[in-house]
Parts: C-alpha cells; sequence; structure tokens
C-alpha cells in the first residue's frame, strides 16, 4: 500500500492547529465565585422567563383577534 502523504496545511489551517494546541494545553482556571454566578444567572433568568411568555402569549393572541377583526370587516 502506497501512503500517499496529506498536502502541508494553508497558513490559516496552520494557524487553527497551533490555537487548537494551545487551547488544549492548559486547564481553565476557575474562580471560587463560579458557581455562585452560575446560580446568580440562572436565577435572574428564570424570574424574567415567566413574565416574557406570559407576554409573548398575551401579544400573540392579541395579534390572532386583531387579524380576524381585520379579516371579518373587509369581507362585509
Amino acid at each position: 500500500m502506497n501512503d500517499v502523504p496529506n498536502p502541508p496545511p494553508d497558513r490559516a489551517e496552520s494557524r487553527a492547529i497551533e490555537l487548537l494546541r494551545l487551547v488544549g494545553g492548559q486547564t481553565p482556571s476557575i474562580s471560587s465565585r463560579f458557581n455562585t454566578n452560575v446560580v446568580a444567572r440562572a436565577r435572574a433568568q428564570r424570574a424574567f422567563a415567566a413574565p416574557l411568555r406570559v407576554l409573548g402569549g398575551f401579544l400573540a393572541a392579541l395579534a390572532e383577534a386583531l387579524s380576524s377583526v381585520i379579516g371579518n370587516s373587509g369581507r362585509r
């Protein structure tokens, strides 16, 4: 079997390989407040999620009502 060597990578590909080696060789540091920050963000997102869902449902119902009113008035 003949093993055909791969062509040498272009500049962008070699830079990507270099960056991946750098990232893969270092372990990210995690601060002591990491868990606290994640929990605080999750709570804030949860606090906004329910009211935004209600607002979205209201706006969808309003748009549907308006479209039915506009659709019915055009048929008369």
